[in-house]
């Protein structure tokens, strides 16, 4: 079976949620496989990976509201 490994290095504004399908949909048509699955693995310790439905624009409004509520800044 192909094998496609890539690493994206991605900087960030701080604080939030930042959108990394289209970096990783690029990386995805990069590797010219037709089939498989994609892992996406985050080295960073305070940084976890969300897999949401982005249909509706509040959604992320939503998940930022809740996660600084259960985890204020300071």
């Amino acid at each position: 079976m192909p094998v496609s490994q890539s690493t994206l290095a991605l900087r960030t504004p701080g604080r939030g949620l930042l959108e990394i399908t289209d970096a990783v949909a690029r990386e995805v048509a990069r590797s010219r496989l037709a089939c498989g699955v994609a892992t996406v693995f985050c080295q960073h310790t305070s940084c976890s990976l969300v897999i949401m439905e982005n249909a509706d624009p509040s959604a992320r409004h939503d998940l930022e509201a809740w996660l600084d509520r259960l985890v204020p800044e300071d």
